[in-house]
């Protein structure tokens, strides 16, 4: 194997020779050249076609022996092919799988920030949560529906929000001691049993029986429907429709706090 200097075309029996060469003269290696053998070639496509063919990229795949133009190409193939973190050295079982994994707080950190308490979140999922739950200390008066006549106002379109005529707010339900059935606290809505009034009513005051406010952006691929903001952002987070990307939802969901943005997913 020889190495060729790119300005005065001449010929080296080892790597460093050429390179004491190019120092002292200030010469450049060929235009063309492979990463790997060091052949040239009289373009660019020329010489992507040879590493293409030989598989000469600069980048190897952690598992098999492939190679790659770039790290992200390369990162892409590791997780998609063969559903592997390099950076944790973890193999996972599915698709869905690493990628919650590599959209978890291990490899983002803390994304989202409550625009009243200033908590950190890893995701819009989170921050979704502790909103629409009325978890935070500095917007106590913030619940589901309060978030969804806000995303409401913003989503003029209904990309996300569905269109409710006559909506005046979800329905309140709390049990008395009357849902005792002879054996258990029984919900009058879906029937299911109950050990006692406390948890009934815990079933009652959450979404089971609420109203769907909001759809999948992707309305023919998908079209599925959730009950809470949360669920929405959840579902495109883990990207299973094919709408948009992860970063693209955290940047939706900062949209939906400044007053001066409407929502979309770009």
């Amino acid at each position: 194997m020889s190495w060729t200097c790119g300005t005065c075309w001449r010929e080296f029996t080892t790597l460093r020779g050429r390179e004491q060469h190019m120092n002292a003269l200030c010469h450049r290696i060929p235009e063309h050249e492979c990463d790997t053998c060091f052949r040239f070639f009289n373009s660019r496509s020329a010489v992507e076609n040879h590493m293409n063919a030989k598989n000469h990229w600069f980048y190897e795949c952690g598992i098999c022996d492939e190679t790659w133009p770039d790290e992200e190409q390369m990162k892409e193939h590791e997780i998609e092919d063969h559903l592997y973190c390099s950076d944790c050295n973890r193999i996972f079982n599915n698709l869905n799988g690493i990628k919650m994994h590599l959209n978890s707080r291990a490899h983002r950190g803390y994304c989202m920030k409550c625009p009243f308490c200033a908590k950190d979140y890893t995701s819009a999922t989170g921050l979704s949560h502790h909103l629409e739950g009325g978890r935070c200390p500095k917007a106590p008066f913030l619940n589901g529906d309060e978030i969804y006549k806000l995303v409401r106002s913003k989503d003029t379109a209904g990309l996300i929000s569905k269109k409710l005529l006559g909506w005046n707010g979800s329905p309140e339900y709390e049990a008395t001691g009357e849902a005792w059935n002879g054996y258990a606290f029984e919900c009058y809505i879906c029937h299911r049993d109950f050990v006692s009034l406390i948890s009934l009513n815990q079933h009652l005051s959450s979404p089971a029986h609420r109203q769907n406010l909001y759809h999948c952006p992707n309305r023919l691929g998908c079209g599925r429907e959730f009950v809470s903001l949360a669920g929405l952002m959840n579902h495109l987070e883990s990207e299973s429709c094919g709408y948009t990307k992860f970063e693209n939802v955290q940047r939706a969901a900062q949209n939906i706090m400044d007053p001066n943005r409407l929502i979309a997913f770009h």
